[in-house]
């Protein structure tokens, strides 16, 4: 149902007054809106009534009818005026007044705010009453034109004070404020009504609806001006417009519903809001209890779980629905809170209901999501938040949906989907993206299989990088690879920042990354993932610091990171992980660098102190022998020895004890071997203990070589290795790998470069990130 015709196509006299009102100048309508006396003399005295006509041989509004008739010429140029009739000529106001555009109104309703002997009240509602009429009958770029071409204009002045105070903005800005709470008024009143009573008055909320929208224009005009952000009008009319907008995509959601009488004939698939909110507590507990840690604080033991959170608590979050530091000065204005549903019960104000890390709840009895009702979700999602994010809150509202139903069957609720989508624009990509965030976010088989069916369909450079994540951590270390390489993040650098400058992933991405190659076997290229990461937060460190040194008196807004930092975790990574899956054989053989290798040993003389009965020491001195650094192998040996005694001596298990023994004198066997290979001086103060701090021996020097690193990286991208993919879908087409140096694996291959390590495209609508450019892929 639409808006009625006869609001789009006036009768004929009402077309007659529209097309005087349009063919006025827009510096005229104040001429127009001043209220005019009659200035013929009358009995020694001036006749001071209502002049509703002007003097078509001069222009002038300043004989009312009466006077008109008995006088000959005009009392301000002195031109004669001719006795026939159409010598007059209705003014503008009173021509609209005739035919019933303008409601009829006594002189008397302004004489009591008379101001300093003018009728100053008058005049501004004679003009408010040609923007009335232009809003009422679609045209709004009248009133725009007046804006841009008379208010903003500074050579629009006059000596007149009264037409001086229409020409200010001021008088549109107030005119837009009563008018926007006039249609908040009306609207609440509607609101309060039944599902079938707001049926019938789908054809008001539809023009209601375009008011906002042409008061929204007006708004913008007044806006595009002011250049200082600072100004208290400016501050005052963004305020106006955040609320206007919201309103109007409050108000364009709402008619949807009413015309689906809210979606009363489509029962939930939970029987009460009590069972629903149980579910969404479980996924969100689901949610925690598999949560890997954020990093890890030795190899013994992982560090401190990252927040577990749902991806409705993210966009929920991503919103700014309940924040402290929420601007909310467009809502005491336009006093949107009228506009929530009076039958809707009382709930704890939203800004009280986050929880500590400052994501929305979802447990307890103040939980935002899931909301009581269709009405009430409508609320949550329209009149909260930016409205900037209007596509996200839709996408939003379409999870809501699919939480909603999605077990129902599908002849009883897919044909509203389809509507809504259809109404809003949304388009399918983005609807699957909606449908498999819920699925994640359900911690249910059922929905994770349905999850891993559609991504095939949705995967693209635009999915959301938790998607991989939340897959890994359910399982599907497979499915997660073919996300990270079908969008193109498998090991390639996806963020530029404010100057088109590429720069490193979030370090939460990269761990991300390195667990799925890790958990997928593919340590090689997990490692060589690690490396390229560390290089190019050099790189940008490089150029931050060259940045600083040309523009001193610039201060750099970028937030600085710590590459050694960085490559700790993500090494620490790949110890743990492959401790745990028995790849270390696989990962001594790794080309490790000088700070990478300080890393790995430490990390596995952890694993050594916490276990000695573990392999970890023993791989270790296979580190060192494979790359003929003996007096490091015998020191780490030496120290293996002492703890497998102190282990041996309090160990209960006997079979642990011989193995630990056999492992020791199999390791001395090697170690001996290779200690007399060393110059004899050597061998002799290693014995001696002379050489008996690792401190003192010098770790290979590979300052040069990642110094070239840093180079190669900054002009081209490292190359990963591929493996075999889950599905031709994601198959991607592969090349050689180059490298400098050979790797055990003998299948390794890469993917084709690109100009850069890819970039971030137009993200997640059901997350509102801004807009990323992309970067231009080159043909291997």
């Amino acid at each position: 149902m639409g808006p009625n015709l006869k609001d789009f196509f006036p009768v004929k006299s009402d077309l007659e007054a529209l097309e005087h009102l349009v063919s006025v100048e827009p510096r005229d309508l104040c001429v127009e809106a001043k209220v005019e006396y009659c200035r013929a003399t009358r009995d020694l005295r001036s006749c001071g009534r209502t002049v509703q006509h002007l003097l078509v041989s001069c222009g002038h509004a300043c004989l009312c009818a009466e006077c008109s008739q008995r006088c000959d010429v005009c009392p301000i140029c002195r031109t004669p005026v001719t006795k026939p009739e159409s010598a007059l000529r209705l003014r503008l106001y009173d021509e609209l007044v005739e035919a019933g555009l303008v409601p009829q109104a006594r002189d008397d309703d302004y004489r009591e705010r008379e101001k300093d002997g003018q009728f100053l009240t008058l005049d501004v509602r004679r003009l408010c009453s040609f923007f009335d009429v232009a809003l009422e009958n679609n045209l709004v770029s009248l009133v725009c034109h007046y804006v841009s071409e008379v208010c903003m204009d500074e050579g629009a002045v006059s000596s007149d004070a009264l037409i001086s105070m229409l020409l200010d903005g001021d008088v549109v800005k107030d005119w837009c404020k009563r008018t926007a709470l006039n249609i908040i008024s009306s609207l609440r009143d509607i609101y309060n009504l039944g599902p079938k009573q707001m049926q019938s008055k789908v054809d008001f909320m539809f023009k209601s609806l375009r008011k906002l929208e042409g008061v929204e224009h007006v708004l913008e005009a007044l806006e595009s001006p002011i250049i200082d952000p600072s100004t208290p009008s400016l501050v005052e009319v963004r305020n106006m417009l955040e609320g206007v907008r919201k309103a109007s995509q409050h108000l364009e959601v709402m008619a949807w519903f009413t015309r689906h009488r809210f979606l009363d004939s489509l029962s939930s698939r939970f029987a009460n809001i009590g069972l629903w909110r149980t579910a969404v507590r479980d996924r969100k507990s689901a949610a925690v209890e598999r949560a890997w840690s954020e990093y890890p604080r030795s190899i013994g033991q992982m560090g401190p779980r990252s927040p577990a959170t749902l991806f409705i608590e993210d966009a929920i979050g991503n919103l700014g629905i309940g924040r402290d530091d929420e601007e909310e000065g467009g809502r005491d204005i336009l006093d949107l809170g009228r506009l929530r549903q009076s039958s809707l019960p009382s709930s704890p104000p939203l800004r009280h209901r986050r929880d500590s890390g400052g994501h929305p709840l979802t447990s307890g009895p103040s939980m935002i999501y899931p909301p009581d009702n269709v009405r009430a979700a409508v609320d949550l999602l329209f009149l909260e938040g930016s409205s900037d994010l209007i596509l996200a809150k839709k996408a939003i509202f379409l999870y809501y949906l699919f939480d909603r139903h999605w077990t129902l069957s599908d002849t009883s609720w897919r044909s509203i989907v389809d509507d809504y989508v259809g109404t809003f624009g949304i388009t399918r990509p983005f609807m699957l993206e909606s449908l498999l965030f819920y699925l994640l976010d359900d911690n249910s088989d059922l929905a994770l299989e349905e999850a891993s069916r559609l991504l095939p369909e949705i995967v693209s450079p635009n999915i959301h990088p938790k998607v991989s994540h939340v897959l890994l951590e359910r399982g599907k270390a497979d499915i997660a690879l073919s996300v990270l390489r079908s969008s193109g993040r498998d090991g390639r650098f996806g963020v530029v920042n404010k100057s088109d400058q590429p720069v490193a992933v979030p370090l939460s991405e990269a761990i991300t990354a390195v667990r799925v190659r890790v958990q997928c076997g593919l340590l090689s290229e997990g490692y060589l993932y690690q490396r390229a990461h560390c290089l190019r937060i050099k790189s940008e460190e490089a150029r931050r610091r060259a940045s600083k040194t040309r523009k001193q008196d610039n201060n750099d807004t970028d937030e600085s990171r710590n590459w050694s930092q960085e490559m700790e975790v993500l090494v620490g990574e790949i110890c743990w992980f492959t401790i745990r899956k028995s790849l270390l054989k696989e990962m001594v053989e790794l080309p490790w660098l000088g700070d990478e290798e300080k890393m790995v040993k430490k990390y596995l003389l952890d694993q050594a102190v916490q276990d000695p009965s573990s392999t970890a020491g023993n791989f270790l001195v296979v580190f060192y022998v494979q790359r003929c650094r003996y007096i490091e192998a015998y020191l780490v040996h030496k120290r293996l020895c002492d703890l497998e005694q102190q282990f041996m001596a309090r160990c209960p298990n006997e079979e642990k004890i011989i193995r630990s023994q056999n492992a020791c004198a199999h390791r001395t066997r090697i170690v001996e071997a290779c200690v007399d290979l060393l110059p004899p001086v050597q061998r002799q103060q290693l014995r001696s203990g002379v050489l008996s701090d690792p401190s003192l021996i010098e770790v290979e020097n590979t300052a040069s070589f990642e110094k070239m690193e840093v180079e190669r990286v900054e002009s081209a991208p490292t190359p990963m290795v591929n493996s075999v993919l889950p599905s031709p879908l994601f198959q991607v087409s592969q090349t050689k790998h180059l490298a400098r140096t050979s790797l055990s694996r003998q299948d390794v291959k890469a993917v084709p470069s690109t100009s850069d390590w890819g970039d971030y495209l137009p993200p997640s609508i059901l997350h509102g990130r801004g807009v990323i450019r992309p970067a231009a892929s080159v043909t291997p």
